[in-house]
Parts: structure tokens; C-alpha cells; sequence
């Protein structure tokens, strides 16, 4: 039987397999930032420089790591797609029989920054107002029992010269994904991605999707009965039938909620002419199926999707799955919270961007362990001094008693 490798040979073996193609300081700068960031929680450079604890002046430790943060030798392309395949072997074991796939948007407040690059307004959820700060593109997978192995994080602003569009933000960010995950995935979308532009690029990358559908858009959807809008088609349909969903939000109470359900199939969207208006005659090449819950709040949920649903079954499976995206927002709080990402500051565009990579590789990293042995990642969480027993979502505790694991591997370079 063989040894079970420890916390610090696992540091190791990550760090060579996503950095491996780096030029050597770099390699030894995503070496250093990711124990920084475990070890003491936070994307400061003066914490990660405080973890290391060099025989010299912090001041030169800091700008040290603040030169390499800017280094335009490290190449992040690399790394990214170095870490895609370091974890694609995963979404094709029993774990995930079928992986859904969920794409998020999220935001970071910068409400008292002044000068960093390309600061733009955004939506900040946690408040519920406008703010001045950036936006977060996030992929995750969800696997059986709620597992989560996070694919790409990209930090972007509308405001900055390689932006195009939010669509094609987060359309490049799932082709760069979608090559590695199996081609069964089942992509989940909240209600920012009900474009036309965004569904017609999902269709040529052949994807199985769902989407949610705002109540207020005015889009007219094809039905076999006729014609008419969103709001019209969620009036109309009846829903007799009950579905008792075993997911609920993160901060509910936890039990199951019992949910109406109707559904229509063979539903069509019109095509769209190159100005991007909708034709009034020729319809979208694309069969869809429209799903409606209600249940889950004052507003019903209504889901368009490429998934053929025939009975009662096939919409529960339906709601299930989308709703299976709210772990990606767990997955965003826990990145802001354990990593203090909204508190990252940096005078370079590039310096920001990157340590948004680097915090999604320190979680994807405890995402690793979690799937690997869970009686080592259990006795790493059971560690921490705590109320209660070792919670099923170890995130938070595996990372406060990582970082003493990992530190003995740090005297032997990149």
C-alpha cells in the first residue's frame, strides 16, 4: 500500500504542476504567494511577506513580491491552462457522474480606493447598491454531494482597454474551460446571461445549458400554443406538479422546500438579424424546454434549457441542477472572506489580476485536498479549535490550520 504523500509534498507537487513552465523566480513568487496566502489569510503583501519570515526587512521582502506581482516574465496563460489540466482528470471519475458546471459573476467593492487602474461602478451584491470597485468572472464544478473543484477566476473591468462586453468576458472565460471538462457537462447560468449573442455562442460550442430567465425581459418566446412574452408564457402555464427539492440557499434553514412545477417543450426563440434584432418571421434553430417553479420566494423561477423535459421528473432534475449553482456563490464568499480578497490593493493592472488568479489557486489547492484522502484533510480541520464537530464544508477550517503543515516545504527554493 502506498505512502500517504503529507500536506507539504502535495504543496510541492502543485506548485511544480501549475508552475511549472514559469521562469524560475516566478515559479519560486507563486511559490512564496501561495503559502502567504494560507498561512496568513489575506492578499496583502506585507501578511504574505510577514508569513514568510525572512532574515530581513520586511519593506524589502514586500517590494520584492511586489516586483514579481508585476513580472511580465510569469505567464498567467500558463498557469491557468496548467491548472485546467491538472484537475480535468477529476470531473471524469464517480464523483462526477455528470458534472454541472456553474458560471458566476461577483464583484469587488473598492468604495474608498482612489487610485488603483480601471476602477469602474459595479453592482455590490452584499449591499444591494452601486459601488466603485471590479468584477470577478467565476467557473466551478459541482459534483455529488455538494463537492466543489473551482476551473477559472478572471478579475476584469468594464472600463479597461481589453474589454469588449461582459458576454464576452465570461464567453471567453467558459472557452477556455470548456475544452477540459466532459462533454456531457451541464452549464448552469443565472439571469445576467439571457442574451441572444451569449446563447448563440453556447449553441456553437455544443453545450448543454440552463438558464434563468428574468420576468422583465420583453424577449417573445415561440410556444406550441403561439407567441408571447416571458411573463405571459409564466402566466399561462399551469403547474400542478409538486417537487420537494433537496438543495436550498446557504443561509436558509436548511429544509426541503415543496415546489410547483409546470414546463412546456419544443420552445423557440426568434433569429436574429446581424443589427441584432429579432425576426418576426424566422425562428432560432435551437429546441429549448421552459421550466417554472414556484416555492422558492415571491417571484417564480423559470429556467430555459436545451435538456429535453418530458415529465415531472425531468423538471425537478432541472430546478435541482440550477439550484446546485448557489454553491458557487458559497464558493465566492469563502474566497472573499478567508482570503480577505476585497481588501487586494495594487497599483498595476496586471498586479491585480494575478492575485485574483493566485487567491482562485490557494482554494483550488484546498479544493485538491479535499478530494483527496478525506481522513488527512479531517484530522487538518479537526486541528483548529472549534464549537461543534468537523463541518461537511471544510474550506474554512482546513484553512486555519494549513499554512504550519505547509511551512517546513519552504526552505528548498521554487
Amino acid at each position: 500500500m502506498p505512502r500517504e504523500k503529507s500536506i507539504a509534498e502535495r504543496f510541492d507537487a502543485y506548485v511544480e504542476k501549475v508552475g511549472g513552465r514559469l521562469y524560475k523566480p516566478c515559479r519560486r513568487f507563486l511559490r512564496e504567494a501561495l503559502f502567504g496566502l494560507v498561512e496568513n489569510r489575506s492578499v496583502l503583501l506585507s501578511q504574505i511577506g510577514r508569513a514568510l519570515e525572512e532574515p530581513r526587512r520586511l519593506i524589502h521582502t514586500e517590494k520584492r513580491l511586489s516586483r514579481n506581482l508585476a513580472n511580465e516574465r510569469y505567464e498567467d496563460a500558463a498557469v491557468e491552462e496548467d491548472y485546467l489540466r491538472l484537475v480535468a482528470p477529476i470531473l471524469r471519475d464517480e464523483r462526477y457522474p455528470r458534472p454541472v458546471v456553474a458560471v458566476d459573476l461577483t464583484d469587488i467593492a473598492k468604495p474608498r480606493a482612489r487610485k488603483m487602474p480601471y476602477l469602474s461602478t459595479v453592482h455590490d451584491g452584499s449591499k444591494d447598491e452601486l459601488a466603485t470597485g471590479y468584477q470577478v468572472v467565476s467557473v466551478e464544478a459541482v459534483g455529488v454531494r455538494g463537492r466543489r473543484l473551482p476551473l477559472l477566476s478572471r478579475l476584469f473591468s468594464k472600463v479597461s482597454p481589453e474589454h469588449k462586453s461582459q458576454n464576452a468576458t465570461a464567453l471567453e472565460a467558459i472557452s477556455t474551460v470548456s475544452p477540459h471538462v466532459p462533454r456531457d457537462a451541464f452549464w448552469v447560468f443565472d439571469s445576467g446571461f439571457d442574451g441572444h449573442i451569449f446563447f448563440r455562442r453556447l449553441d456553437e460550442l455544443g453545450l448543454s445549458y440552463a438558464v434563468r430567465i428574468k420576468l422583465s425581459n420583453d424577449r417573445f418566446l415561440h410556444l406550441p400554443d403561439g407567441k408571447m412574452k416571458v411573463s405571459e408564457a409564466v402566466e399561462l402555464l399551469p403547474q400542478p406538479h409538486t417537487h420537494r427539492t433537496k438543495y436550498h440557499r446557504p443561509e436558509s434553514t436548511g429544509r426541503k422546500q415543496e415546489l410547483q412545477l409546470g414546463f412546456v417543450r419544443d420552445v423557440r426563440l426568434p433569429a436574429y438579424t446581424f443589427g441584432g434584432r429579432p425576426s418576426t418571421k424566422k425562428l432560432g434553430e435551437t429546441r429549448y424546454s421552459l421550466v417554472v417553479a414556484r416555492g422558492l420566494g415571491q417571484k417564480p423561477l423559470v429556467i430555459l434549457t436545451t435538456e429535453d423535459v418530458r415529465t415531472r421528473e425531468d423538471a425537478g432534475r432541472v430546478v435541482d441542477i440550477y439550484l446546485e449553482r448557489w454553491g458557487i456563490e458559497e464558493a465566492n464568499r469563502f474566497t472573499k472572506q478567508g482570503f480577505d480578497l476585497e481588501d487586494v490593493r495594487a497599483l498595476s493592472w496586471t498586479g491585480l489580476k494575478r492575485m485574483v488568479q493566485l487567491t482562485h489557486l490557494a482554494y483550488g489547492f484546498l479544493a485538491l485536498l479535499v478530494h483527496g484522502p478525506r481522513k488527512q484533510v479531517e484530522r487538518v480541520a479537526a486541528g483548529f479549535k472549534a464549537f461543534g464537530p468537523v463541518p461537511e464544508y471544510l474550506f474554512y477550517r482546513l484553512l486555519e490550520g494549513i499554512g504550519g503543515l505547509i511551512r517546513v516545504s519552504m526552505d528548498g527554493g521554487p
